[in-house]
């Protein structure tokens, strides 16, 4: 099992970023992990490649791109000062696409990340384009609403169609759970149009090889993970997101998208195939 966790913790500064830089400084320390911390600047020219002899057209640019260095360096010492290996990048964006790419790229184990942020003109962190994180990259990815008394994780609660094709995904929290020292639910929202008899839920749990599972009969998804949150306290949901036809009418990404909407916890995506 990897014994450290890479995370790319993506930022604007806001309030609500805040508090996914404090749940990715708490995984950081318990993972002994190393962290990127990412802010994307919108520009209205291609940065990258305008000539130095025209960034005097653009004082507003400079002087923006002067103040998120300072808050990029500002970060990073607070991470550096818990010990942890951090580093900073700040793109020059368009729109989301290079996001994708520099995601994709970093080869992050998570991406960390907040659901609003300030505005159109400021940043990259607003709820439409946390989704287009959420539907594009690769990477299991969490996403952080509200401040929490205390970023810690404690308690997760992995909701599952326990198909065969979750037990990647279902591993891999189960890797993260341990690194966390957290307790780990393996949860079935059984529903009558995904309804399983107990016979073959004992089965599929079984095969899962769950310590802690429960099936929770609901009239829908939404009322059963409700119920689910209420009960039980998890600290963190995890879902395994996939866009195949078979899992769309099961756990689609417009779920994981209306989670991240009507949920205060934090949600953890990890796509699969």
């Amino acid at each position: 099992m990897k014994t450290e966790l890479n995370l790319l913790l993506l930022t604007d500064f806001s309030e609500v970023s805040g508090f996914a830089a404090s749940y990715a400084l708490q995984i950081a320390k318990k993972t002994r992990g190393k962290v990127e911390i990412m802010h994307i600047l919108q520009t209205p020219v291609d940065w990258v490649k305008l000539p130095k002899e025209r960034e005097h057209l653009y004082p507003e640019v400079r002087d923006e791109i002067a103040k998120s260095k300072a808050k990029l360096s500002d970060m990073v010492y607070e991470f550096e000062q818990s010990g942890i290996s951090t580093v900073s990048t700040l793109l020059y964006s368009f729109g989301p696409e290079n996001v994708f790419a520099h995601v994709k790229n970093s080869k992050a184990d998570l991406v960390v990340m907040g659901s609003q942020g300030k505005g159109a003109s400021r940043g990259f962190m607003l709820g439409s384009n946390a989704q287009k994180v959420l539907r594009n990259v690769k990477n299991p990815t969490l996403v952080v609403k509200k401040n929490p008394l205390k970023p810690i994780i404690s308690k997760i609660g992995f909701l599952s169609t326990l198909e065969q094709n979750q037990m990647e995904a279902f591993e891999k929290i189960k890797a993260i759970a341990e690194l966390l020292e957290a307790e780990l639910d393996l949860v079935f929202i059984n529903t009558p149009y995904n309804f399983l008899e107990t016979e073959d839920l004992e089965y599929k749990y079984s095969s899962m090889g769950s310590k802690n599972f429960m099936a929770i009969n609901a009239l829908n998804m939404e009322k059963g993970i409700l119920y689910y949150t209420k009960k039980h306290h998890p600290d963190l949901l995890v879902l395994a997101k996939s866009d195949k036809p078979d899992l769309v009418r099961v756990f689609s990404p417009s779920l994981t998208e209306n989670l991240v909407r009507e949920q205060d916890l934090p949600i953890l995506s990890i796509p699969i195939e």
